[in-house]
């Protein structure tokens, strides 16, 4: 696919932005932050669904907002909101990640007959420069691109076809690293899906899935790959973000199904959870190295019906002893 410049299409819109002051988590001895949240909610007609996904050094956020069945990516940068929709994925993309150049990835879905994929579609990535410009990264059938660090290097994972997976536990999904528009490393383990890599690319973390329906966070350090260790409570978990402190951001399933965003840090794993009583998960998505973290929550209304939001969590310094 050829680049392709286009001019993003930039909205006054109204971001609905409502501030909360809770405390962080579950306490833990000798470990005290409080958390500064904020929901994040694209203000445009017919919005059904807003969540956050990556999150820069200077505070850009990147996500996916929908109207309707359709969706479109988003950079929110100093209270603009601008669209992000790959030429090729209008009405079906997402901005993954976003790094201190300003270079974005993200993914979008293209239709494909079930007798090529039984699911109907292919998945497919991008990168857009600064400038607008938009680049494929085009590893195999389906290609996720996730996170991208300050020196242009793109996690994420790749697939050939959606049954293989199920059929063979993990098929050909493997995580990978991309730079320069080539593939430089990928990890021979089955079913893997880095999410997210330090500035200096000595540690990535992901998610494996051993079978579709499990799943469990890792880390690769210094090319040496692992399981988190988590607490019992935990069921499965997935590692989303990692910043270049090694804090390690992502969200866990519970044994009673409920679903929350985690921050681990030195070892130490800390729950997150948007406050409310209508909030019924949570999911940590990005941090950056200040260690303010994004993602979305889910409520439930009075009727019952389920409302998807972006979220981000900043520290409150004068009350972080750590720092």
């Amino acid at each position: 696919m050829r680049n392709l410049r286009i001019a993003a299409l930039t909205i006054a819109a109204t971001l609905l932005l409502v501030g909360l002051t809770v405390p962080f988590g579950t306490a833990l001895a000798g470990y005290k932050h409080d958390l500064n949240f904020k929901s994040i909610d694209v203000g445009l007609p017919g919005v059904t669904f807003t969540a956050a996904f990556g999150i820069n050094a200077q505070g850009d956020i990147v996500g996916r907002y929908a109207v309707g069945a359709v969706g479109h990516g988003y950079l929110l940068s100093d209270g603009t909101y601008t669209t992000i929709d790959d030429p090729n994925g209008i009405g079906s993309s997402q901005a993954q990640g976003i790094n201190e150049e300003g270079e974005i990835v993200g993914l979008y879905t293209v239709q494909v007959a079930k007798t090529v994929d039984p699911s109907g579609v292919f998945t497919r990535s991008f990168l857009r420069d600064p400038d607008g410009v938009f680049s494929p990264i085009e590893l195999a059938n389906n290609t996720l691109a996730i996170k991208i660090s300050p020196k242009g290097k793109v996690v994420g994972c790749f697939h050939n076809l959606s049954s293989d997976f199920a059929a063979n536990e993990g098929g050909t999904m493997h995580g990978f690293v991309y730079q320069n528009g080539s593939k430089i490393q990928d990890l021979i383990v089955p079913g893997t899906m880095h999410n997210g890599i330090t500035k200096d690319g000595r540690i990535i973390v992901g998610v494996v899935f051993p079978t579709p329906g499990t799943f469990y966070a890792y880390k690769v350090e210094d090319g040496v790959y692992a399981l988190l260790d988590l607490p019992s409570y935990v069921m499965w978990s997935d590692a989303r973000d990692v910043n270049r402190s090694g804090e390690i951001v992502g969200f866990f399933t519970d044994f009673a199904n409920k679903t929350h965003g985690f921050l681990l840090r030195k070892g130490e794993l800390t729950t997150i959870d948007f406050p409310g009583e209508d909030v019924v998960s949570t999911q940590a998505r990005g941090i950056n190295p200040q260690g303010d973290i994004v993602g979305f929550y889910v409520s439930k209304d009075v009727a019952g019906k389920l409302h998807t939001h972006g979220f981000i969590a900043t520290r409150n310094k004068d009350k972080d002893e750590d720092d």
